[in-house]
Order: structure tokens, then sequence, then C-alpha cells
């Protein structure tokens, strides 16, 4: 909880000690709105390993340094009771700074729950006069950084802000407008440090775990630690022991993997990525899609090599596109699918990936293609890949296209994808694509919503 934490915040390396970093949130907001800037505000817990990823890797990007001169950067992070590290250095700010930095964030713009308790890492882009313009807890890397800067200055009209990076691209769990809020129930809004894993296991091993412990198995799974991994790992294989009866649970707890786990968690993936049970194998391929990572796209273009059932391989080519995009030959190969592929809904689902890989030119060409001279559904998955990958190139395209008597379906379509291109969040598209793509599991990170569901 935030109430017993002392705050401060910290760089590291070269790279990362560049960043200009103002004491103060008064006084950025001040200066941003006379000089036509934003301000960035960057919280976290130190010795949190989310929080303690973003601080070793994101910032050492000089790309990003560069774009974060256009912006006043504010400090506002937390030493939890339990962490085992000191407080950090970060720029001239004072642990009274952050401290009162982080109190104001709280009152203005942060969606404290029932316990005080707010996400932790969590980072703010807002304008010179106050107005939150998006926002990102848990996990960022350095491309989704600068993609959330580049945003920022676009919202704000900022025309004379440094260049995106290579390979920017929306992070999961963008939120533009809004914050998250946790659960009620929710004390902690982090991953569990070290000495509090290792306490929780020993506590949990003691017995038999029943749906009541779930909410501990989840703060486990949300840990980026291997002795998480281990301990459900574990506790799924106990599970297996109930034979088909414990198959809803094994598959819930695959499902709560791809919502809330870290890359960390793909080497378990892989262990169910060839079970006998279809909706095993499908759970799993929306776990790595959700996931997202270049880690997971061997394993993702293993699933899809080896499967057999055309509903999962449409699940598997989901998951090709998320941890592919850094592969030049991903959107060829989902090309290749959405053209040719014997299954419809493959082909679907295809052209549905190729959202994840954009700005690929290759990808981007077919879909801009699709979408103004293509029909039926295949239209329609190339207009909501367009929005999926928040392609603003796409704009005057689909402006056009709203224009033309479309018909209703198409229509409606083409509006949504241009609000989320223009601004709003991509959880407004959930429904046009759950009525497209022919899945019947959720993707909750991939739509991300201000307040958790009861």
């Amino acid at each position: 909880m935030v109430s017993v934490a002392v705050f401060a915040t910290s760089t590291i390396g070269s790279a990362q000690g560049k960043v200009d970093w103002t004491p103060l949130l008064k006084d950025a907001l001040e200066q941003a709105k006379a000089q036509n800037r934003i301000v960035f505000v960057s919280m976290g817990a130190v010795g949190e390993a989310r929080s303690e990823q973003i601080r070793k890797a994101a910032f050492s990007q000089s790309g990003l340094v560069k774009q974060t001169q256009f912006s006043f950067n504010v400090p506002a992070w937390s030493v939890p009771v339990h962490a085992k590290r000191k407080l950090p250095a970060f720029g001239k700010a004072s642990q009274l700074d952050h401290h009162e930095n982080l109190v104001e964030c709280m009152d203005r713009w942060l969606a404290p729950n029932l316990e005080d308790a707010i996400a932790l890492p969590q980072h703010l882009w807002i304008d010179g006069d106050g107005k939150l313009l998006l926002s990102c807890p848990w996990e960022l890397s350095a491309e989704e950084f600068s993609w959330c800067f580049q945003e920022a200055f676009r919202l704000a009209e900022i025309k004379d802000a440094a260049p995106a990076i290579d390979g920017a691209h929306p992070p999961r769990r963008l939120l533009l407008g809004e914050v998250f809020e946790l659960p009620a129930d929710d004390t902690l809004g982090r991953g569990l440090m070290e000495s509090e894993l290792e306490e929780m296991i020993k506590r949990l091993n003691k017995r038999f775990l029943a749906w009541s412990d779930a909410g501990d198995v989840g703060r486990i799974t949300f840990s980026d630690f291997d002795e998480a991994v281990e301990f459900v790992e574990q506790q799924i294989g106990f599970w297996e022991i109930g034979g088909s009866r414990a198959g809803p649970i094994i598959n819930g707890s695959l499902g709560i993997i791809g919502n809330l786990s870290t890359s960390r968690f793909l080497e378990l993936l892989k262990k169910y990525a060839a079970r006998p049970n279809a909706t095993t194998r499908g759970q799993v391929a929306v776990a790595i899609e959700q996931i997202g990572h270049p880690d997971g796209a061997a394993l993702a273009k293993n699933g899809l090599k080896k499967e057999s059932d055309d509903a999962v391989r449409a699940e598997w080519v989901r998951a090709l596109g998320a941890c592919g995009r850094n592969d030049k030959t991903t959107g060829r190969s989902l090309i290749k699918l959405a053209q040719k592929d014997k299954d419809a809904r493959v082909r679907l689902n295809a052209i549905l990936a190729l959202g994840h890989v954009l700005p690929d030119p290759g990808a981007r060409s077919f879909l801009l293609d699709l979408a103004e001279l293509g029909g039926g559904e295949e239209q329609l998955a190339a207009v909501l890949a367009l929005g999926l990958g928040r392609d603003r190139g796409s704009v005057d395209l689909l402006t056009k296209l709203s224009k033309d008597d479309p018909g209703d379906v198409l229509k409606t379509h083409v509006e949504l994808v241009l609000r989320v291109l223009n601004g709003a969040n991509l959880y407004e598209l959930e429904v046009l694509f759950k009525n497209l793509d022919g899945s019947s599991f959720d993707r909750k990170r991939l739509f991300f919503r201000g307040k958790a569901a009861n």
C-alpha cells in the first residue's frame, strides 16, 4: 500500500542519467504550460521486479532520451517495507519530493481503491493544462515508451518533438484519457517482492490449494521471479492428477498467466502447448499472444506448424503476429495464410494478426488494399487490424470509406476504428473482434480496461 512507503526514484546507466528530471510535479506543470510541453510521471516500487526492469532497460535507449527532452519528467517511486534495496538517486529529487509528487498524482489523476492502493509501476503523460493524455501500468519496453511519448506529443499538438525510435509500437494495457483502478481487495497493486514471494509460497505449500486461494495464486502468477514460475507449474501438476475434472482449473490458470504474467512464464506455457486437449492448446496460444514477447515467436511458429485443429490454428496465428513483430518474415507468413489457407477462420485471424506487426510495410500495404477494395468479413478484419495496430496513416482512407455509403456493418467497424485511431481505447473494438474472430477466449490484456471486471 502507498501509505507504508518512502518515496524515491532512480536512473540506471549513462544514457538514463542524461534524462533531465524535475524534482517537483507542480513545477513541471507550470513549465510545461509555459513552454508548450508535456509532463511525464514515472512511478514504480524499488525492488519489485517489473519496476526494476523498467529502470534498467527502458531509459538506456538514446532515441528515447531525446524524446524526453521535449517533456518535463517527474519521479514518484516508492520503497515498500519488504524492499531490500537502498534508495537509488534520481536527479536532485528528495524523498519528500517523490512523496509529494505521488500524493498529487493520487489526488488529481490516479484512482486508488478502497485499500488506498494503486498500480505500480505506472507511467502517466499529462499536458500543460493538467489533462491526463495516457497511462500505462506494470510494464513498458523502450519501444512502447517511445510510442507513448509520440502519441502524447500528438494529442498535445506538439509539432517539434523528437521522432519515435525504430520499432516503436503501442503497449498492452494502454489507456488513453484514463487510469486503471485496482480491484477493491488488492492491497499491493504490484508484484510481490522476493521476500514476500518466499513467505507466501512457504505458507501455501503446507496444504492443498482450493478456490479460496485463487487470490494468492494470482499474486504469485503476477510476480516476475523464477520461483513464481516453479510454484505455479507445481500447482498445475497437482491439479492434473485430478484427471479430466481438473481441466477447467488448468485452462483457467493458463488464461491467468496470459492476462497477468511476464515472458518469464513462456517456458511453462511451452510444456502445455502440445497437450491432447484442443481447448488447452488454444488457451496456451492466446496466453502467448497476450504476453506478446519476441521470446514467444519460436513457440508460436512451432505450435502453428504442429497444430491439426483449425480452430486452434486460428489462435496460433494471432500468437505468431503478436510475438513476431521483430521478425521481417512474420508479415509475409501471415499474408500467405490470409490469402491461401484452406480454413476461413484461419484466414480471418491471419488478417487480424497483421495488426500486431504494424507498421511493417508489407503488412500495412496488404491491409490498406484489403480495407479499401476487399469485401465481406475479410474487409472487416483488415479494418480492425488497422485499429489494432493504431495505424494513424490509414485515417484518410478510412474516412473516405465511411463516406462512400459502405453499408451499416462496415460503417460501424470503420467509425469505431477511426475513434481508436483518433485517441479512443482499444477495448471499444473488443465486441467487433469477438463477433468476427470465432474465438471463445478472452483477451483482457489486449483489450485492457480502466477497471477490473468483478
